[in-house]
């Protein structure tokens, strides 16, 4: 008797935890993970730049290569990231080479 009431606690509570678990990831994929947690996009974009780069550290020969070019593409995404957010203006972005 008992352990049919624990079962069907465990059960429902079970239940429970895997909803509040759908719910939390739709929350983070609508609203943004980061921002869930209070950080901004553009520095989402400057860490994955900082793993890039202690990949990069770590690699030799072609994966250094694509590390760096990684790197350099995710600080190009944070500096647009900025900009469209309103916090640079145009005058702030670097130019590109040509």
């Amino acid at each position: 008797m008992i352990l049919d009431i624990l079962a069907v606690l465990f059960f429902v509570l079970g239940f429970a935890l895997i909803l509040w678990m759908i719910g939390e990831r739709r929350r983070d994929v609508l609203h943004g993970l980061g921002k869930a947690r209070g950080m901004k996009q553009s520095d989402l974009y400057r860490q994955n730049a900082e793993n890039c780069m202690l990949m990069a550290e770590a690699a030799q020969g072609e994966p250094y290569n694509r590390y760096r070019r990684m790197e350099v593409a995710w600080l190009a995404l944070a500096e647009d990231q900025d900009w469209l957010d309103g916090e640079r203006s145009t005058g702030d972005l670097p130019k590109a080479k040509k």
